[in-house]
C-alpha cells in the first residue's frame, strides 16, 4: 500500500479513538453491553470499520455517529470522550 495516501489524525484525535474503545470495554466490565460486535450489531455499523479504526487510529477516522450512540443509549459522557475529564457517565438525557 502506498503510504503518500494514509491520512494523518492529530494527537487530540487519536486520543478520542482511544477513549471510545476504552468507553465500549468500560461498558463491557458494567455489563451494559456484550461487546464490539453487540455494539455495531444493535447500531446497524460496520464491525469491519470500527476494528479497522482501533487497530489504527493514526491513519483511520472514528466516525461521529460512532460516539453518538455511546453518549445517548448508554449515557456515555460527551465530555469524558472529548477530553478525558468529568465522569465517565453523562447524568444528563438526550431523548
Amino acid at each position: 500500500m502506498n503510504t503518500e495516501y494514509y491520512i494523518k489524525i492529530t494527537q487530540e484525535g487519536i486520543d478520542i479513538t482511544n477513549r471510545f474503545f476504552k468507553a465500549i470495554e468500560i461498558l463491557k466490565m458494567n455489563k451494559k453491553i456484550r461487546g464490539l460486535q453487540t455494539f455495531t450489531r444493535s447500531h446497524n455499523l460496520n464491525r469491519w470499520n470500527m476494528v479497522t479504526v482501533r487497530s489504527d487510529p493514526e491513519h483511520s477516522y472514528l466516525k461521529p455517529e460512532w460516539i453518538y450512540h455511546l453518549c445517548k443509549d448508554y449515557g456515555v459522557s460527551l465530555k469524558w470522550i472529548f477530553y478525558g475529564t468529568g465522569s465517565f457517565y453523562d447524568n444528563e438525557t438526550y431523548d
